[in-house]
């Protein structure tokens, strides 16, 4: 009887190590799915760029099949979809998932370049206090991705302030609540109608990506470029399924993260070249930026970061995120 017992303890260790064993054997499939529009330069060199290099790593342990946005869900159902594993990463703005995602995303007037997204997420911590705020969603924030600014495109100039009073501006997430600030009414719809809209004047600007200038034509329907920009650069990331990522070993987790962070810098290189196309074929064309003056710069970074108190006060987890991001910004001189 001793003999059978421990014969059968056995057999059923084998069998559990045997199961967990499998959990990391052979080649893990995957589906990711983009939130943005394909020809978008961020579907195009950060979502399909990084199912392009972790693909490349990962060969015979991880595959991942990319989707464009709406071919597995709707952009609107994105993160509930990510949190229930219908898909298993994804390339999509923070803020589409939870309150503290728009902190994530970037608040208005607050960083102003590359260099000082990576040394708050990496050096400062946020992204471990992101990751750990995102895992009670079950999802596991792979790493941030930094776009480029939003800059106020319009038909309208900007000098002071003053100049956006009444102003129908389309605006999304927290950059409606900036734009309300300075006085504007924000509108949003469909981004695939908003080059009509300008066009028709249904609108009399778009808060939006340099890049779209020319990829979507916005120069052809705008008169004016307004800088300083109000966020430089915003921030998407990818995101990924905390159960998917639970079934990957520790090693392909591990040479994952790596490939991540090492190509946050040249996709956020290439976007930055299509940027700065954008705004020289607005300019060939004859639209004129407007770089506001210092004091105006400043008084319209008073107003906007007025609005940072009305993230903080939405929940705890936020007025956390914000007072984290006010102290780097004081401890850096911004």
């Amino acid at each position: 009887m001793k003999k059978t017992g421990f014969v059968s303890a056995v057999v059923v260790a084998l069998l559990f190590l045997f199961g967990q064993l499998t959990v990391f054997a052979g080649e893990i499939k995957w589906k990711a799915q983009t939130s943005f529009p394909p020809m978008d330069s961020g579907t195009v060199h950060q979502a399909q760029g990084m199912v392009k290099v972790t693909n490349e790593a990962l060969k015979g342990k991880l595959a991942t099949t990319f989707f464009q946005v709406g071919q597995i869900v709707p952009e609107a159902e994105m993160g509930a979809a990510l949190s229930h594993g219908v898909f298993d990463a994804a390339y999509m703005p923070p803020m589409a998932r939870t309150e503290a995602g728009n902190i994530a995303f970037g608040l208005p007037f607050s960083w102003d370049s590359f260099d000082d997204v990576i040394e708050f997420y990496y050096d400062y911590g946020f992204l471990d206090w992101f990751r750990k705020h995102e895992e009670k969603y079950n999802i596991f924030v792979g790493c941030p991705l930094p776009w480029g600014p939003v800059t106020l495109f319009s038909n309208f100039p900007v000098n002071k302030l003053e100049d956006y009073k009444g102003k129908k501006i389309w605006a999304w997430g927290l950059m409606a609540a900036v734009v309300e600030a300075f006085g504007a009414k924000p509108v949003m719809f469909d981004p695939g109608e908003v080059y009509m809209a300008l066009k028709l004047g249904t609108i009399d600007g778009v808060l939006w990506g340099p890049a779209e200038l020319e990829t979507v034509k916005i120069k052809e329907v705008i008169k004016y470029i307004s800088l300083p920009a109000i966020l430089d650069p915003l921030v998407f990331d990818w995101s990924i399924n905390m159960d998917s990522w639970k079934k990957l070993s520790p090693d392909t987790q591990q040479t994952y993260v790596k490939v991540m962070k090492e190509n946050i810098r040249p996709m956020y290189d290439r976007i930055a070249i299509e940027n700065n196309i954008g705004f020289k074929k607005a300019e060939e064309y004859g639209v004129k930026t407007i770089h506001l003056s210092p004091e105006e710069a400043i008084r319209l970074k008073k107003v906007a970061r007025e609005t940072w108190d009305v993230q903080a006060a939405k929940n705890p987890a936020n007025a956390e995120a914000v007072a984290m991001l006010r102290k780097f910004l004081e401890e850096k001189g911004k």
